[in-house]
């Protein structure tokens, strides 16, 4: 059966089940949301350690005096990748067909391309070399997002994805912090520091697999799908915004907020070396202290949010709001430049965060257009995620010519963030 979820999706008909429906309902929906909350966390403690702080301690490793530029090109290779792999492995994982099901084959797969890629990095004697070594994970994180995404409107129900969604934000945090607290005791040993995070994801991802084992079916309305062509490939990238409006609103609304937060994220290693004076090991140290502050204050919000946004039945005033607040802490940071300034910036920068990714994945399961074809909306929707590591580099290059340069850099971040809020206006949900 065919179901079209969001307002602007088309009318229903005999084979559409009620929006917001999962396409695949399981028995105990809340215990499979703790398993996909718990899978997560391994995901992006395996993705997120690098793209925050290990990439930037490895290069600076191999190439401390061209880390800037290694560091942007490195995560720019693996953001095209991301861009243009997400959704061919979306659309792929849609049509697989087999005794494995839909998903799992690239959740597996995906996972061990991953650690294949940590291991690459980990012994890299060069920024090539590290370089080839992430497109490897990237290649393998595409697998496994595209894939994991689609679990969401698969699997949980409406009444379930903001408080799900807000599950995923805590375990996140608690990634950030232990990620970074990881990558700072691993300085001296990166075989360590880049592929244990790799290890711990596939182990995860093998569990889930076990658990969504029998309810991973093809379902009935996938037969209905074009046969994959040149023509389908293309379409893999693309879904109609005059037909979708909503949700190529969100979609735009994600990637500047993106835009800010991987701007902030990518940086802030080397702000805290040129800006504020500390050494290499010193950075790191203070970048974890500033998480461990940061994490509860980003848990506390993230359980609010999604409880409120579920009870209320409200998305977009969390998300308008969480942008607002983001880009004031992204402000802060620009006009103090020092140390106990970046502490300040990140309290408000994780408020805004948290409200933020609470709802904003609520409500693209809410908006996408066919649930025949769940992991090609949702990994579209991703690439909204991932495109900010190509244009956060360009505009690192273009603007962070110096340590001065970190006020106008900032200052356009914060002005990206809150176009985030505008466009998110035109969102036709709640």
């Amino acid at each position: 059966m065919t179901t079209s979820i969001g307002a602007d999706a088309p009318a229903a008909t005999a084979l559409t089940p009620v929006a917001g429906h999962p396409t695949l309902p399981l028995k105990r929906p809340g215990l499979f949301a703790a398993t996909l909350i718990l899978t997560a966390a391994a995901i992006y403690f395996a993705f997120l350690t690098p793209s925050i702080v290990s990439l930037s301690i490895r290069i600076f490793g191999v190439d401390p005096t061209g880390k800037a530029l290694g560091l942007s090109t490195v995560i720019l290779i693996g953001a095209l990748i991301s861009v243009v792999m997400l959704p061919l492995f979306g659309s792929l994982s849609d049509r697989t067909r087999g005794r494995f099901g839909r998903r799992r084959p690239w959740l597996v797969g995906g996972s061990l391309t991953v650690l294949a890629g940590a291991i690459v990095v980990g012994t890299a004697s060069n920024v090539a070399i590290v370089a080839a070594g992430w497109a490897i994970s990237q290649l393998g994180f595409s697998a496994v997002i595209a894939a994991f995404l689609a679990l969401v409107p698969d699997f949980i129900p409406e009444r379930l994805r903001a408080r799900t969604s807000a599950g995923i934000g805590v375990v996140t945090g608690l990634v950030v912090l232990g990620g970074i607290a990881f990558a700072s005791a691993n300085v001296a040993d990166p075989v360590t520091m880049m592929v244990a995070p790799a290890a711990v994801a596939v182990l995860f991802v093998l569990g889930l697999s076990m658990v969504i084992a029998k309810a991973d079916v093809i379902p009935a309305d996938a037969a209905a799908l074009p046969r994959y062509s040149v023509r389908e490939f293309a379409g893999s990238f693309f879904i109609n915004p005059l037909h979708h409006p909503s949700f190529a609103w969100n979609w735009i609304s994600r990637l500047l907020f993106g835009i800010a937060m991987v701007g902030l994220q990518t940086y802030s290693t080397y702000f805290l070396t040129d800006v504020t004076g500390l050494s290499l090991q010193d950075a790191t140290a203070r970048y974890t202290f500033v998480t461990l502050i940061t994490t509860p204050v980003g848990f506390v919000f993230t359980v609010a949010a999604g409880f409120l946004s579920d009870k209320m039945n409200r998305r977009k005033i969390f998300v308008v709001g969480a942008a607002v607040i983001a880009a004031a802490g992204i402000l802060i940071a620009a006009l103090l430049q020092s140390a106990d300034g970046f502490l300040v910036a990140y309290i408000v920068f994780s408020i805004g965060l948290a409200f933020y990714l609470t709802v904003d994945v609520a409500i693209a399961a809410s908006v996408v257009p066919d649930s025949a074809q769940t992991a090609k909306a949702m990994a579209v929707y991703q690439v909204s995620t991932t495109a900010p590591a190509i244009v956060v580099p360009l505009l690192g290059v273009l603007v962070l010519t110096s340590a001065a340069a970190y006020v106008p850099f900032f200052c356009i971040l914060g002005g990206i963030a809150l176009l985030s809020a505008v466009t998110i206006f035109f969102v036709k949900v709640r």
